[in-house]
């Protein structure tokens, strides 16, 4: 029995110190919590080594354009650490969100270091439903309607419909103030046989203290035609 612990306690002793031969990470996980899209956020994870060996720290890949990494390429000794940096450009990111920079290292079972950020934007304009809705397979020819309610973050805050752009889809809009502060986009639209997929985009001019860009609503849908059984003459 003395032999077996004996064993055992090597085991995880070389356990132990193999686990702590690695780069590791911090601060992990980093959450940014709530804030407004319009500031953006900045973070710096260091990259420490406690491996025997030299690792290189070679390139990042973001998961998201709405990330940027500022990183230079490196090699790591026992005990030296690293900075890299990770930005999220104002107006990048809305609502719940979870990014990942991965950072490509050559060390052994380390190959793709995960540097994960997570938060709440919240947006100067809250649209509902959302940005993006697909309304199905609609019959052509027949009209439909469809609304979004957009609350803007502050009551000093005014949108403006914009001309539509050339391919935008054939739809009717307007735009309206609530008697609550808050804006409605009204679409009136009707589903073409020529086209079997459309997406009709309407944006919406910001004006507040703050450079905002403009919105971009869609409503998508597939178009199918109701076919008239061939009646025989008599």
């Amino acid at each position: 029995m003395t032999l077996f612990r004996t064993i055992c306690v090597f085991v995880c002793l070389m356990a132990t110190a193999v686990l702590a031969q690695r780069l590791s990470v911090s601060p992990v996980p980093c959450d940014l919590g709530e804030f407004p899209s319009r500031e953006g956020r900045k973070v710096v994870f260091a990259i420490r080594s406690t491996l025997e060996r030299p690792a290189n720290l070679l390139r990042v890949r973001s998961s998201c354009s709405c990330l940027v990494a500022d990183f230079q390429p490196c090699t790591l000794e026992a005990g030296q650490k690293t900075a890299v940096t990770v930005t999220i450009p104002a107006n990048s990111v809305s609502g719940d969100f979870s990014k990942t920079v991965f950072l490509e290292t050559d060390a052994p079972g380390q190959e793709f270091l995960k540097l994960t950020v997570s938060g709440t934007a919240v947006p100067a304009v809250d649209v509902q439903p959302k940005s993006e809705v697909y309304l199905g397979r609609l019959e052509a020819g027949k009209a439909r309607k469809f609304s979004f309610r957009l609350v803007p973050a502050g009551p000093e805050m005014s949108l403006k419909l914009l001309p539509a752009d050339e391919g935008d889809g054939a739809a009717d809009a307007t735009l309206s103030r609530n008697d609550d502060g808050s804006f409605e986009l009204k679409l009136e639209f009707t589903p073409d046989a020529s086209r079997r997929y459309t997406a009709t985009r309407r944006r919406i001019a910001v004006e507040w203290k703050h450079d905002i860009p403009p919105l971009e609503l869609a409503v998508m849908f597939s178009t199918w035609e109701r076919i008239t059984p061939f009646a025989p003459k008599r």
